[in-house]
């Protein structure tokens, strides 16, 4: 059981992986996107300061688009350009669009200054091949404890992909924030631009998810910390409201993916992030871990050592917090998250296990309770989202649990979250993981049930929901289950490669069955898994020496697969090659002596007299 998807690192890198698009941007540094930037923000100056991004002109009228809840109440508002000039904003001529957190602005100058390229592609999902996730939000957050002086604030970040993030998310999202990104925002960068590593405006931000942390927490006074997403609208959806903002033809728009960054691109966002003196303050340090930590993930595309030296750091900082502040249970909880990322999963319970002891749940259900009855549904959303928190914590217990192969004791931590958070899909998904875990299948299936009654769209339930009903022999309903999760993300691997497996395996539909393994690899080529069923489909059609090319390709991607050199030695049997076939047989039983499989090669041995 893969659960990858839905771990730490899958939340801050992405998981399916996109066949390339033929047209693609070149690809900028940091800082070319950061000179873009500073070009194309706006700060919009009023009763509640934002930021936008200019992306229309005609004549001396500029267009900039920012999010309505910044010019909600009506005010005297100006834009502020990027040289420091005031220009009065008619807020009789604001334009807001229906349902969406959007809003048009106009000023009116002489002078010239830069539209912002817009970019619309698919937003879905992210792959190590391509790299298009980084991202960057411009925006002028308002003066405070974080950010002195008024100044434009360029932070980088990672996109998290349309598939996975909304159901990763801790707070409940509408209004059309579908955009999620791991850049650190502040008040006031609201309605700012977020744009791709080519400078091309993608959404523009809105919201950040984080923890208000008290004098008894962190030893400071209050003070936000980012653990969550940033979450903007993706510019999609401003383009299919556009008509009614009348500058749809006067908008420039690319319809193509970033190019793949080097190395050199993609470090260079290093120069963004604040530096962190040696501080008193653990608030600090945790800010600091999570920015080292979402940089690791940059260079974790292409395997860079780096990587690994940046999650170090990441855990050093929150050491640091936790040093400082022991009660800090939001860093204990940070802590917890990147030692999932290196991989050590018990020491990652521990530190989750601390944040759950020291969250004041006790009290929150209490003020929750109390304003309940007082019907106050402003406290009752705020308290609320603590409380969602903390129920994430219980989920990523439940999934290091899993990952350890703790299915019993990982589902009591399903159980647990999803007592707190009683709605959330993902969670229920989870549930029914840890059912099959342990073999529970008809209630997994149930789980699967409830997951997609909460979010229809979630395709992670409908392809679990497909091997609950494989496991239970309902080999029809699992593969049109796997179907339902493929049209929702056509891209989504682990569906194709499970819908040709079951297609091949039990309904002996191979010829099915092969076709769907092959658009997995045209999906992922480099997965051993693919080939290996791919391999059993042609044996199952009698394409022997075609199934044993099959074997070869898993062999070349992964020499340590022991069931691709048993499956090798199958094929080479049957092609009476039996000296190789030994070899096959010998060298699957060398890497794994004690796997189930290793007992049928030994009789096969014995049976060619060895």
């Amino acid at each position: 059981m893969n659960l990858d998807y839905y771990g730490i690192s899958a939340a801050i890198i992405g998981v399916a992986i996109v066949v390339a698009h033929p047209q693609v941007a070149v690809a900028l540094t940091a800082q070319e996107v950061n000179a873009i930037a500073r070009d194309i923000t706006v700060l919009i100056d009023g009763l509640y300061p934002g930021s936008g991004v200019i992306v229309a002109r005609e004549g001396n009228t500029y267009y900039v688009l920012t999010a309505e809840h910044v010019v909600e109440v009506e005010d005297e508002y100006e834009a502020v350009t990027p040289d420091g000039q005031r220009y009065p904003i008619d807020y009789s001529k604001i334009q807001k669009l229906p349902e969406v957190d959007l809003a048009v602005v106009r000023f009116t100058s002489p002078l010239n200054y830069r539209v912002a390229v817009l970019a619309d592609y698919d937003l879905r999902t992210r792959g190590r091949a391509n790299q298009q996730g980084l991202v960057f939000v411009s925006g002028w957050p308002l003066p405070g404890q974080v950010i002195p002086e008024k100044i434009r604030l360029f932070t980088p970040g990672l996109r998290v992909g349309e598939d996975i993030a909304p159901a990763l998310a801790k707070e409940s999202v509408s209004e059309g924030y579908e955009l999620f990104y791991t850049s650190i925002t502040y008040p006031g960068m609201s309605g700012g631009p977020v744009l791709d590593s080519s400078g091309r405006v993608i959404g523009i931000h809105g919201r950040a998810e984080g923890e208000e942390i008290s004098e008894s927490e962190s030893g400071t006074d209050e003070y936000r910390v980012k653990f969550g997403y940033s979450i903007g609208v993706p510019i999609k959806t401003f383009l299919r409201l556009v008509r009614q903002a009348e500058i749809q033809d006067k908008l420039t728009v690319e319809k193509f993916a970033p190019a793949k960054l080097t190395l050199q691109e993609a470090g260079s966002i290093e120069s963004f992030l604040t530096a962190v003196p040696e501080s008193d303050n653990p608030r600090e340090w945790v800010n600091r871990g999570n920015q080292l930590w979402r940089l690791a993930s940059v260079y974790d595309y292409d395997g860079n050592p780096k990587a690994l030296e940046l999650r170090q750091e990441a855990l050093a900082a929150y050491e640091q917090a936790v040093r400082k502040a022991p009660n800090f249970y939001q860093a204990w909880y940070a802590r917890g998250n990147v030692l999932s990322e290196l991989g050590r999963y018990e020491d990652a319970i521990r530190s989750y296990d601390r944040a759950i002891q020291l969250f004041p749940y006790e009290k929150l259900s209490q003020n929750y309770s109390e304003a309940s009855q007082r019907k106050d549904r402003g406290t009752q959303r705020r308290l609320q989202s603590h409380l969602e928190f903390y129920a994430t914590f219980w989920r990523y217990r439940g999934l290091m649990l899993a990952n350890l192969k703790r299915y019993s004791e990982a589902l009591e931590s399903f159980d647990r979250a999803m007592q707190l958070h009683l709605d959330d899909s993902v969670n229920w998904d989870l549930r029914g993981v840890a059912l099959q875990g342990v073999n529970r299948h008809a209630e997994a299936l149930a789980s699967f049930d409830r997951a997609i009654e909460f979010k229809p769209e979630n395709q992670y339930a409908w392809m679990h929901r497909g091997n609950a009903l494989a496991a239970l022999g309902k080999y029809e309903d699992a593969v049109a289950s796997y179907d339902r999760a493929i049209q929702i993300q056509p891209n989504f691997y682990q569906a194709w490669v499970k819908r040709g497996a079951v297609l091949s395996d039990f309904l002996k539909r191979h010829a099915e069955g092969i076709a769907s393994l092959d658009t997995a690899i045209q999906i992922k080529p480099d997965d051993p898994y693919a080939w290996h069923r791919r391999g059993f489909a042609l044996f199952g059609l009698e394409r022997h020496a075609e199934a044993l090319a099959c074997f070869d390709k898993a062999i070349e991607i992964n020499p340590d697969d022991a069931a691709a050199w048993s499956a090798r030695g199958l094929a080479l049997i049957v092609l009476d090659r039996y000296r190789e076939a030994l070899e096959a047989f010998e060298k699957a039983q060398a890497i794994s002596p004690n796997s189930p499989e290793a007992q049928e090669v030994r009789t096969l041995l014995q049976q060619l007299g060895r």
